[in-house]
């Protein structure tokens, strides 16, 4: 009989994994019908989605209100109200203070770089021609890029209308329905978002009603365990993303405004900030277009410009990052490259975001499933335990980068110059106590 049930639960495995590779074959084969397919779906729920993510971001600052501000309120529908109503108007604020501290700058920046973009390219054609003159000691001037053709190639690669003012009202124009639906969408999650948050316990409810329906006890515990790791995972992903970000812009604005580049300082350090949320190639992305903005601007500045980026995100990586998200995520640098380049390909920018915690949370489950297994085979769950004896690498060493061994290596220092401070201090004062008290016994 045990042999008939683990043939039948054989069987059933099988035939899972079958299942699942056709699926999956399926979906490869039919990739662009089924892209179709569930873009014209996520089109119809965009502003459901939207909903929901305006008021999963909320959340926080509303509890603040309800369980902080108001908590000695006894009439719970109105901390309700008066905490949504105070939860939106924070959040308008906030993006208001933002946008009037911001926007004038950065329209201010690029109108200066459309105007006078003839001088820019200019004084950065002329400084290459001269670089390469230098290096082969040709002392003609001549002329290795013209002037006029660079100015052409770039005016094309922003229009084909050879105008790059006219090129943005193309791009306006032809994104401008777009533009118009992705306006209508957040209108509409808004308005969504405030009945989520109006309900958000009874649909809490509901779910948990429809799960204790249709699983059993043992499975709506184990959903909403896996509910609770997605929200921490999330959280504590984005809201440490978003502070290193801008940690990031005000140490790039400061260095920019120090080194004399204050013409383009804000821009280019929003350009930086931004970008620094995608994990990777984030810093890559923001650090090309700012990069190209110097070098027209400035030429000479813009090796400086590429050193300051090297030392801010090598700050960010060893200190910042450590200190905000620790280790947010669990995965390694190899699932953070799948991850971005993945979603990214099917999801653009939004799946570049969210591609890292939604590999995180996977990757917990699938851990947590494995290790489960194991522990009941009586199994090592140490990866370590799995790496052949030949291995070339050595899975018990110390695989910590040199830079982040160097900037742990100066905090064990600075705490043990602290403690030693502190305790010759201590032993100072104990010394100034004692010859108190002598001076005391003398005059007795």
């Amino acid at each position: 009989m045990n042999n008939q049930g683990g043939e039948k639960r054989g069987f059933k495995i099988v035939f899972v994994i079958a299942g699942i590779a056709f699926v999956l074959m399926f979906a490869i084969v039919n990739a662009s019908t089924l892209a179709g397919a569930a873009s014209s779906v996520l089109a119809v729920f965009s502003p459901i989605i939207i909903g929901f993510a305006i008021a999963y971001a909320l959340n926080p600052i509303l509890r603040i209100f309800e369980f902080k501000v108001f908590k000695n309120m006894k009439r719970k529908n109105l901390n309700r109200g008066l905490s949504i109503f105070l939860t939106y108007v924070v959040a308008f604020l906030v993006i208001t203070l933002l946008v009037c501290l911001l926007l004038p700058q950065i329209v201010k920046s690029i109108n200066s770089l459309v105007n006078e973009y003839d001088v820019y390219v200019s004084t950065a054609t002329n400084f290459i021609n001269n670089f390469i003159n230098k290096i082969v000691s040709n002392k003609d001037g001549a002329k290795y890029i013209n002037e006029e053709q660079t100015k052409e190639a770039i005016r094309g690669f922003f229009s084909k209308s050879g105008n790059v003012l006219g090129g943005v009202m193309e791009y306006i124009v032809e994104y401008g329905m777009g533009l118009f639906v992705g306006i209508k969408n957040l209108i509409l999650g808004l308005f969504i978002s405030v009945y989520v948050l109006i309900s958000k316990e009874k649909l809490q409810a509901q779910a948990r009603k429809l799960g204790a329906a249709l699983f059993s006890e043992q499975k709506v515990n184990m959903i909403g365990k896996y509910i609770n790791i997605t929200h921490t995972t999330f959280s504590n992903y984005f809201v440490g993303k978003i502070f290193s970000a801008i940690i990031v812009t005000v140490i790039m604005f400061v260095l920019m405004m120090c080194c004399g580049m204050t013409e383009f300082a804000l821009l280019v350090s929003f350009i930086i900030g931004v970008t620094d949320i995608i994990p990777i190639f984030g810093p890559i992305i923001g650090a090309v277009p700012s990069f190209f903005i110097i070098f027209i601007s400035s030429p000479e500045k813009a090796l400086l410009f590429l050193i300051l980026i090297i030392v801010v995100q090598q700050i960010e990586g060893n200190i910042i990052a450590p200190k905000i998200l620790g280790d947010a995520t669990g995965i390694s640098s190899l699932c953070v490259i799948i991850a971005i380049i993945i979603m990214g390909a099917y999801f653009g920018f939004v799946g570049m975001l969210i591609g890292v915690p939604v590999f995180a949370v996977c990757t917990m489950i699938v851990k947590e499933m494995v290790e489960t297994r194991l522990r009941k085979k009586h199994k090592p769950i140490e990866t370590e335990e799995y790496y052949l004896a030949n291995s070339v690498v050595d899975p018990y060493a110390d695989h910590t980068p040199t830079i982040t061994k160097l900037v742990l290596g100066m905090k064990r220092k600075l705490k043990k110059l602290k403690k030693n401070r502190h305790r010759k201090a201590e032993e100072h004062k104990k010394q100034e106590n004692q010859n108190n008290d002598n001076n005391e016994n003398k005059e007795n």
